[in-house]
């Protein structure tokens, strides 16, 4: 085993890195893979604790599922599950040095565990787990160059002509079952992704370029013109999307693929070919006829044979995961697009004669669902618990957006939520969904999914609240800004508009800016310590381009450097091989000087260059810059927020539309205030609470309607006040106590409000759950509340975690040196 070479999934919260043998700190690593992982599917919570044995045998886990796991690190069975009663994020695990010994500490304690290894090794030995991998390959270039022809037939189906890829297609190109030189037996899957190349497109599919094993540059081997339109760009785009990935990714192979050859063959020589295979770092060039089938064998077993196994994440599963995940697919193969989790596991079970009660299986077929969720199968939508089979449906919506966006009439580059909610803009009726209903449910994620990515912005006006996309603007600026001061000038590889249109959007978000006017690839903002800073982007080849710093004589240094370490930042984020060069200015004139001449003079040691025009004297040096690392850190936790918020306000538009409701406030209406205040603040996370004032219409019979809500609502708070308990509490809290009675995933949650006497004694039933006091300010007690009803730890708690480890993991250190 070598180091850093296994990763433990859990649902929802990301992945937990475990170092080797020896050296049992964990990292709490959200969505992060190393290289030659391996990915084990058990769980179904949050992972909280891990450790090697001294021998490097078996791995210990424990979850917030409330399950001990045994894993054996020859083949990463899964050779003993033990369960606790309450596993809480402060617990941990620790084998004995010499002995067969196993320490588990909970909230109840530590409790010490014999391990008889000759009986793990027998369970190990018959490899009740199912291993799996997952690798991808995707199709891109230019529209109308002949790929999704050529990725139908390479998924075994028959040719036949297509229009336009929109959005995206996932085939399956091939399964097979493998025995590793270890002994293994492995299922290994591979998917083809047909990415739509129009320029429309290009935002959306750079969320698609993750984890790529082999990529196929597809161009049109007619073209008199330009043979070579988008191999450029795409080249940068997986160049970029491979950075980040990190160094640890899969390894990327890349093959330069000739489409449509059957007319007229290529257009290009041979050795242009060649030339743009070693300019690009293609690994090879192949020359296709989809409709003929020529070369096409051979791009089969190119891509085949470049696949790196040995690289490429083995996922350690039960069989009833496998089995899950075949049943979702054969589910997407039948055509099936948008379905709840209820609908899909009852399906499970009646098509599989699964015997284990639903309720027993839930965890498990969310966990599973999550993992498909994370290769691109299906999406899970933030409310409803529906699932979206065909996420690809998302890339078509997000699209025709955007382009609705850039068709404004006045070139605002705005389309008007209620307009984007209701699905009344332009769109294909072939790519929309036939179902009001469904589509109804799609548009709020298809919202979502555009303030999550920062690819479009909410803004709120006196009619409206409109959503703004700031690539999307036509209007040019009247005029070019005047810059007195020193301008930055960066280059950059990657797609322009993303990264632009997330700028843009950030910084309209960081409140230490606000959004001025905005124009076609260029944008204003005013500073909160007054002057005006913006940037203007251009393109000046395919995928490379250059951002422009400008800003006005009253924005002081400290406002303009601020805003040129923020854009630093984002660049270094979401771009690639950024060169910084600077415009060196005269301030008498405002000429600027040649850059050849200020890097020459540079060169020779100078720091001054005479102005040609005015013969006034102008600094080549940077003077000594201030220290502006915590305003950019408050800007990003503004822009952060600001977008969570944003997010959470469109999720609760579902929850509301599915009558998904999170929690249950029981309360005395003389406490309406407060609580009304706690409602709010949860709505403010995306959390949709069931309260009598929004959710009872006039007219109905409210004792009705409150027990439906009960009976709706995922978990219950039972709040009590200063006014204690009004006449209709005792009838809610025996509704809440049957209710959680019958199920016991359903919590009830006591809240005690501010103000209420310190001698409150709580009726029976509440005693036995963990109580919450808006009286106390440490921990926070709205966080609380919010762990309660989602079962998600706050994140202090995780902080902690992962700070203790980082801690002791220094400490270890110190002590090795």
């Amino acid at each position: 085993m070598h180091a850093r070479d296994i990763l433990v999934q859990e649902s929802g919260h990301g992945l937990i890195a475990f170092t080797p043998p020896g050296k049992p700190e964990i990292e709490i690593i959200p969505f992060f893979r190393f290289d030659g992982a391996s990915v084990l599917e058990g769980h179904t919570k949050l992972v909280t604790c891990a450790r090697f044995s001294p021998n490097g045998e078996y791995l210990a886990s424990m979850s917030m599922d409330n399950t001990i796991r045994i894993w054996r690190c020859e083949d990463w069975q899964c050779v003993a599950v033990l369960p606790r009663e309450e596993i809480s994020g402060r617990g941990g695990l620790a084998f004995h040095p010499t002995k067969p010994l196993l320490a588990i500490k909970d909230r109840n304690g530590v409790d010490v565990v014999r391990l008889d290894h000759q009986v793990l090794g027998r369970i190990g030995a018959a490899r009740t787990s199912r291993r799996y991998a997952n690798a991808k390959i995707v199709l891109v270039g230019d529209t109308g160059v002949g790929k999704s022809g050529l990725g139908l037939v390479m998924s075994g189906q028959p040719f036949a002509p297509t229009d336009s890829t929109h959005g995206r297609n996932v085939w399956t190109f091939e399964k097979s079952i493998e025995t590793t030189p270890s002994g293994d037996v492995q299922t290994r899957e591979t998917l083809l992704w047909d990415l739509a190349g129009q320029p429309g497109y290009r935002m959306v599919h750079q969320l698609h370029l993750n984890e790529i094993a082999v990529a196929l540059v597809v161009f049109d081997a007619r073209s008199e013109t330009d043979p070579f339109a988008g191999v450029q760009y795409w080249s940068r785009a997986l160049a970029q999307a491979r950075r980040l990935d990190g160094a640890a990714a899969v390894r990327l192979k890349a093959f330069l693929v000739a489409a449509r050859t059957d007319r007229g063959g290529t257009a290009v020589s041979r050795a242009r070919i060649e030339r743009a295979v070693q300019q690009y770092g293609f690994d090879g060039f192949i020359e296709t006829s989809a409709k003929e089938g020529w070369g096409v064998d051979e791009l089969i077993r190119a891509a085949r044979g470049a696949i790196d196994w040995d690289a490429v994440p083995v996922v350690s599963s039960t069989a009833l995961f496998q089995s899950i995940k075949d049943f979702v697919l054969e589910e997407k193969r039948q055509g099936r697009i948008l379905s709840t989790v209820d609908d899909l596991l009852h399906s499970f079970r009646r098509l599989r004669q699964e015997e284990t009660p639903a309720e027993h299986l839930l965890d498990r077929f969310t966990t599973c669902l999550g993992r498909l969720e994370s290769v691109g199968v299906i999406r899970r939508m933030a409310f409803g618990d529906y699932v979206l089979l065909r996420p690809e449906l998302l890339d078509a919506y997000v699209s025709s957006l955007v382009q609705a966006a850039k068709d404004e009439p006045d070139g605002l580059g705005f389309v008007p939520e209620a307009d984007a909610l209701a699905g009344t803009f332009r769109m294909p009726e072939s790519e929309r969904l036939t179902n009001e209903q469904q589509e109804r449910i799609l548009l709020i994620t298809v919202v979502e999914e555009l303030l999550r990515r920062e690819i479009a912005l909410k803004e709120v006006t006196d009619k409206e609240v409109d959503l703004i996309f700031p690539s999307q603007f036509t209007r040019e600026r009247p005029e070019a800004p005047q810059v007195p001061g020193q301008d930055v000038v960066f280059t950059f590889d990657g797609d322009l508009q993303s990264i632009y249109s997330t700028l843009a959007v950030r910084l309209s978000h960081s409140r230490l800016f606000q959004r001025g006017p905005m124009y076609h690839n260029s944008a204003s903002y005013l500073a909160d310590a007054g002057g005006t800073c913006g940037i203007a982007i251009r393109e000046i080849a395919e995928g490379r381009g250059e951002l422009v710093l400008f800003h006005d004589e009253r924005a002081q240094p400290i406002v303009r450097r601020q805003f040129e370490v923020y854009v630093v930042e984002h660049l270094e984020q979401r771009a690639g091989n950024v060169v910084t060069r600077r415009v060196r200015r005269c301030r008498p004139c405002n000429y600027a000087i040649d850059d050849e001449v200020v890097q020459r003079r540079l060169g020779r040691g100078l720091t001054t260059v005479i102005c040609q025009i005015c013969d006034g004297v102008v600094s080549i040096t940077d003077a000594d810059q201030p220290d502006v690392r915590p305003a950019v850190a408050e800007m990003n936790a503004n822009a952060n927020a600001q977008r969570d918020q944003d997010v959470a306000a469109t999720t609760l538009k579902g929850k509301r539309e599915a009558e998904d409701y999170d929690v249950f406030l029981c309360h005395n209406v003389k406490d309406k205030t407060q609580v009304l205040e706690i409602a709010r603040r949860l709505e403010a996370h995306g959390i949709l609470p069931w309260l009598d004032v929004d959710a009872i219409q006039p007219g109905s019979r409210w004792q009705d309607e409150m027990a439906k809500g009960i009976e709706k609502s995922r978990s219950a708070a039972v709040l009590i006040g200063p006014a204690g308990f009004g006449p209709w509490h005792d009838a809610e809290m025996h509704l809440i106590n049957d209710w959680s009675v019958r199920d016991a995933r359903r919590r009830v949650i006591p809240v005690i409000l501010d103000g209420t006497d310190d001698d409150l004694e709580l009726p029976g039933f509440l005693r036995v759950w963990s109580t919450i006091d808006m009286r106390m300010a440490d921990p926070d007690p709205i966080e609380q509340l919010i762990w309660g009803i989602t079962g998600e730890q706050p994140r202090w708690a995780l902080a902690a975690l992962a700070q203790d480890g980082s801690r002791r993991a220094r400490q270890r250190h110190r002590m090795d040196r």
